[in-house]
């Protein structure tokens, strides 16, 4: 899925974080803030919810610096 494509490719970083529910709404009108997503149960797995509602399983495709 082009969803997963650029999660996961290019060379671009941005820095990542999460705050709980209580602290968000301290920051949630900072303009240098991007909230990107929520933090649920573990049990409901890892999945990307596209715009449109779709729901999209991610999987780990992580880069090894060593090889």
């Amino acid at each position: 899925a082009p969803e997963i494509a650029a999660l996961n490719g290019g060379e671009d970083y941005e820095l990542l974080f999460t705050v709980s529910l209580k602290d968000y709404e301290k920051i949630k009108n900072l303009k240098e803030i991007s909230v990107i997503g929520n933090i649920i149960d573990e049990s409901d797995g890892m999945n990307l919810i596209s715009d449109d509602g779709k729901q999209i399983p991610i999987t780990a495709q992580g880069w090894n610096g060593i090889k």
